[in-house]
């Protein structure tokens, strides 16, 4: 698809999200947020081989290229175009995400809690695509494609919805008959694991982050060289 870097004017951008929160210049309040299980599915088109993923991936990620394919199975063309796929995942949400909750529960005062939706459904197989939790955390099944919820449907909504309302009140998701939902941390990284059980489990594809959270490193770093160069 496309791709651009936001500029930073001083006015509407700050400077790098990054690191103004490591600098402790952001609004310190409770956040909830999180990613789903097939994000890439609704934007990659397909068509990817082996020897193409490779290609895409030392031709994008400069030094960080090794960390990512070691952790993104390729070895066949069916690998390449799921892992294609899930390489979008994180580097268009999932990484953000991630770093986000991290730099709140180091920076902030306020807790952060993560989710990680993957309900998957007879139009969805291969898991939770991009916004596909918003009719859950509405109660609204309805809107284009009409959409007719099933029994666990709408038990899985009832479930979101009092979390959601719980959070919009208090700062904090957990109430009266819920399961914990612990918040996040660095030495604790939990998430709200909403699929057939939902339950608080380990944040899922850390190996895959952590790749990510290197090739972003080393773009921050260029940043700063290109800056010096200039000044």
């Amino acid at each position: 698809m496309f791709m651009f870097w936001p500029v930073a004017d001083g006015h509407i951008l700050q400077g790098d999200q990054y690191e103004l929160y490591e600098a402790g210049k952001f609004n310190d309040t409770p956040v909830l947020i999180g990613t789903n299980s097939d994000e890439g599915g609704l934007f990659v088109r397909g068509g990817d081989t082996s020897q193409s993923f490779e290609q895409q991936v030392r031709s994008s990620y400069g030094p960080a290229a090794d960390a990512i394919l070691a952790v993104y199975p390729h070895t066949t063309d069916a690998e390449a175009a799921k892992s294609s796929q899930d390489l979008f995942r994180e580097s268009g949400f999932a990484w953000h995400t991630w770093a986000w909750a991290r730099l709140q529960s180091q920076k902030g005062k306020n807790k952060a809690y993560v989710y990680y939706f993957d309900h998957r459904t007879p139009m969805s197989p291969n898991g939770a695509g991009h916004g596909s939790e918003i009719s859950y955390v509405f109660g609204n099944f309805g809107g284009p494609m009409g959409i007719k919820p099933r029994p666990e449907d709408l038990k899985l909504s009832d479930l979101m919805r009092a979390y959601w309302i719980s959070f919009a009140k208090t700062g904090d998701p957990n109430g009266p008959g819920l399961p914990e939902w612990p918040a996040f941390s660095e030495k604790r990284q939990i998430a709200m694991i909403f699929d057939g059980v939902s339950e608080a489990k380990p944040l899922p594809n850390l190996d895959k982050l952590k790749a990510f959270d290197g090739y972003y490193a080393w773009r921050r770093e260029e940043v700063r060289k290109k800056a010096g160069a200039s000044e």
